[in-house]
């Protein structure tokens, strides 16, 4: 069964979100209307104030179309 209590948290929590770190939301607008295509790549770093740093990097598929345009839809529900 769907949560809609959930969905409506989860809303409340992005607006939130996107309120305290606007660069965030121009930023994936400009990435969704370029869209998603083979070959693209997408790059993630994630440091911690003590310095230490963990990258990850991926290249798309065309198997991974599906599933990159399945994470765009749910971020349009919101």
């Amino acid at each position: 069964m769907f949560n809609f209590q959930m969905l409506a948290t989860a809303k409340q929590s992005k607006e939130k979100f996107m309120k305290n770190h606007p660069k965030v939301e121009p930023f994936l607008d400009k990435v969704n209307k370029k869209g998603f295509c083979e070959g693209q790549e997408i790059a993630i770093a994630v440091r911690y104030p003590d310095g230490e740093e963990f990258k990850c990097g991926i290249k798309i598929s065309a198997e991974d179309m599906d599933m990159m345009e399945l994470l765009k839809s749910l971020g349009d529900s919101f």
